[in-house]
């Protein structure tokens, strides 16, 4: 189902993949209509919610031209649903907005004028201020990616080496060039892909932040990511005690089909970054620091690249710990991640 309402071709297309986010949704919508930047639309992709979210979306449809809602027939999960906000857009600058999510009035002037001023930047962010579930603000969350330096290796390896306990990728719901965007693979359905997805941007040009907390990042007890089985330690291994609990979220969040299989994130992690030096177009000295930095991180991870072998040795003695009693590591858990 489609409500799409034809406009000029915007300057910037803004994306909200949404499921089942009737709590919220209305007031995020609020706040990205109330932006001072104007010239944009709103693509709303519903992954096939169950709730009145499709009712609500509608309505605003019916009272904005800037917005397009399409409703798909069933969860296409939260990989192809991200990438079809970006799929359906049309301006020269791209803003992922999570349905839960909310935004000062300024964000986008802001971030949209980072671009306009130097054209070296292919992602300007703001920081970000977290609230609650009444919209409160309560503490800012200022672990940001420092890519702003000229060398691409450079930004390269702050994004790869950046502590993962305390960043949360938030710099991906800032405003990028869709150009740029658009010459890397977007959402894959791999462990931490939306840091990988920051790192192939840094690699193509520089991030630069704006100094006010203009994201409104939503804390809630209902966040998609806290509703997978998996999410917790204790589902992935029994020694998380001991040998840490691995990427958070899962990789059943990314890829359902992974739920109750043995997996190798961390060594997966590592693939992907060696594949985006090779995506990027950098000069022969670029891609060998690049190569170099990659190298150092390889060695500085090798405890985590021990962990995956140990879990999937426990796995397939002991079987998933998720995993139904008596399927052992075969077995599947149907997840439906927005």
């Amino acid at each position: 189902m489609s409500a799409s309402n034809t406009s000029p071709q915007p300057r910037l297309s803004v994306g909200v993949p949404v499921y089942n986010g009737e709590r919220y949704i209305a007031r995020t919508l609020e706040s990205l209509l109330n932006q001072t930047y104007r010239d944009f639309e709103l693509i709303i992709c519903d992954n096939g919610s169950t709730d009145r979210t499709a009712d609500i979306c509608c309505e605003f449809a019916a009272r904005d031209s800037r917005i397009q809602f399409h409703r798909a027939d069933r969860n296409l999960g939260v990989v192809r649903n991200f990438n079809r906000c970006v799929e359906l857009a049309r301006g020269e600058l791209f803003h992922w907005h999570a349905a839960d999510d909310m935004a000062e009035p300024t964000l986008l002037e802001k971030c949209v004028a980072v671009l306009d001023a130097d054209q070296s930047v292919v992602l300007a962010f703001a920081r970000t201020m977290l609230i609650d579930e009444n919209d409160r603000r309560t503490v800012p969350r200022d672990y940001d990616a420092q890519a702003d330096d000229p060398r691409a290796h450079a930004r390269f390896s702050n994004l790869i080496n950046l502590d993962h306990h305390k960043h949360c990728a938030q710099e991906v719901y800032g405003v990028v060039r869709r150009a740029a965007l658009l010459r890397t693979p977007l959402y894959e359905p791999i462990v931490r892909t939306d840091s990988i997805l920051l790192a192939r941007l840094a690699l193509l040009g520089r991030f630069r932040a704006v100094e006010e907390p203009l994201f409104l990042n939503r804390e809630h007890e209902q966040r998609s990511v806290r509703l997978v089985p998996g999410g917790r330690a204790t589902t992935r291994s029994r020694l998380s005690r001991w040998v840490g609990l691995g990427p958070i979220p899962p990789a059943e969040f990314w890829d359902p089909s992974k739920a109750g299989k043995i997996v190798f994130p961390e060594w997966r992690i590592l693939g992907e970054y060696l594949r985006s030096i090779q995506l990027a177009p950098n000069t022969f000295s670029e891609r060998a620091m690049c190569h170099l930095t990659w190298l150092s991180f390889a060695f500085g991870h090798a405890p985590k690249l021990v962990r995956d072998v140990v879990i999937a040795i426990e796995h397939a003695i002991l079987g998933h710990p998720g995993a139904p009693r008596g399927r052992g590591f075969e077995a599947e858990e149907k997840v439906t991640p927005a």
